[in-house]
C-alpha cells in the first residue's frame, strides 16, 4: 500500500510540473529570437516581414571592369522565404567603349560607342537559420534587361555669357535579353532591423545580341555587397 501511494505521488508531482512547464513553452514558440551583433531579441513570430536594400556589385564584361549599382525589395514568408524584385544598371558606362558599333553613311565611317543598361527581375531567395547572426541564403533573379550603345556629345552654349554646355545622347543599337542569376549570400544581423551582406553569383543571358561584342558577353561571374533595412 504504501508503494502504491509513492508511486500515485510521484506521478501527481511530476504531471503538476509537466503542466505547469506546458504554457511557457507555448509561449516561446510564439516567439522568434533573433540574435544580432549587439544584443539578442525575441521577436514575435510574424507571419510575414519587409525590406528595402541597396547594392553594388563587381563584374567583367569581356576584359572590361565593370560596376554595377542595384535595388531591391521584397516581403519575407516565415523569416526563410522571401519574394521580391531586383534591378541592376550600369555605373560606370563611358568606361565601356566599343570600336566599330556604328556607320554612319554621312562620314562612311564607323563610331565608337558607350554600353549602358541594365537588367533585373523577380527575386527569390531561402535562407538558412535567419536567427543566428550570420547565416546564408540563396538568391535567385529571373528577368531581362535593355542594354544599348549610345554616344555623348557637347558643345558650349556661346550665347550665353555661362557658356553653358548641353549634353546630347544618340542611341545606337540595342538589345532586349532575358537573364538568369543564381547566387549565395552570406549575411550578417548587424542590429534588428538591418542587415549586411555579401554576395557572390553568376549572370546567364544566352540571347543577348549587340554588334562587334560576343552573345556570351553578360555570361560572367558577380560579386557584390549589399545593406538590407527592414522587419526580417
Amino acid at each position: 500500500m504504501k508503494r502504491l501511494i509513492i508511486i500515485l505521488s510521484v506521478l501527481a508531482l511530476t504531471t503538476t510540473a509537466f503542466t505547469q512547464e506546458k504554457p511557457a513553452a507555448d509561449s516561446s514558440s510564439s516567439h522568434y529570437k533573433q540574435h544580432t551583433l549587439f544584443c539578442h531579441t525575441a521577436l514575435p513570430q510574424l507571419p510575414f516581414g519587409y525590406f528595402l536594400g541597396l547594392s553594388g556589385s563587381y563584374t567583367k564584361f569581356g576584359n572590361k571592369d565593370v560596376f554595377m549599382p542595384g535595388i531591391s525589395m521584397g516581403i519575407i514568408l516565415s523569416h526563410h522565404w522571401t519574394i521580391g524584385m531586383q534591378a541592376n544598371g550600369i555605373g560606370n558606362s563611358r568606361d565601356l567603349k566599343y570600336p566599330n558599333v556604328h556607320y554612319n553613311e554621312t562620314d562612311s565611317a564607323w563610331h565608337t560607342g558607350q554600353l549602358g543598361g541594365g537588367y533585373g527581375g523577380a527575386l527569390f531567395e531561402y535562407t538558412l537559420f535567419p536567427e543566428s547572426v550570420v547565416h546564408v541564403s540563396f538568391p535567385l533573379i529571373i528577368g531581362g534587361g535593355y542594354m544599348f550603345y549610345y554616344k555623348e556629345d557637347h558643345h558650349s552654349d556661346h550665347h550665353n555669357s555661362n557658356h553653358d554646355k548641353n549634353w546630347h545622347m544618340t542611341t545606337y543599337s540595342h538589345d532586349y535579353f532575358f537573364t538568369v542569376e543564381p547566387g549565395i549570400r552570406m549575411e550578417i544581423n548587424l542590429a534588428r532591423m538591418l542587415r549586411l551582406g555579401i554576395k557572390v553569383s553568376y549572370r546567364y543571358s544566352p540571347d543577348f545580341k549587340l554588334p562587334n561584342v560576343s552573345s556570351g558577353l553578360l555570361n560572367q561571374f558577380n560579386a557584390g555587397i549589399d545593406l538590407r533595412i527592414g522587419k526580417f
